[in-house]
């Protein structure tokens, strides 16, 4: 009867043990996933605002080229042509 107690207390101390690592477990998944969440959100922010940068250097580079094309049509199409030419040719390559 001794060896029937000891074994199921040694029994439900190990289930004990391996219940509280499961929760550690848990707890540390937890903790890692809302690091990473609030990580993910940070970087999320950082790619708004550089997108919305470059959105907005885009527009004023283009802004200016059609300023620039409008003063200079033949001049716009002369580069145009010799930009098509030199692209079909490293294409052909």
């Amino acid at each position: 009867m001794k060896a029937e107690r000891t074994i199921k207390e040694t029994a439900a101390e190990t289930a004990d043990k391996i219940h509280n690592g499961v929760d550690m477990a848990e707890e540390q998944v937890d903790e890692t996933v809302s690091s990473f969440a609030a990580r993910l959100s940070a970087l999320e922010a950082q790619w708004r605002e550089h997108g919305e940068e470059l959105l907005a250097i885009a527009r004023e580079i283009g802004g200016v080229a059609e300023k620039q094309v409008r003063a200079h049509p033949l001049a716009a199409f002369g580069i145009a042509f010799a930009a098509g030419i030199i692209v079909a040719k490293l294409l052909r390559r």
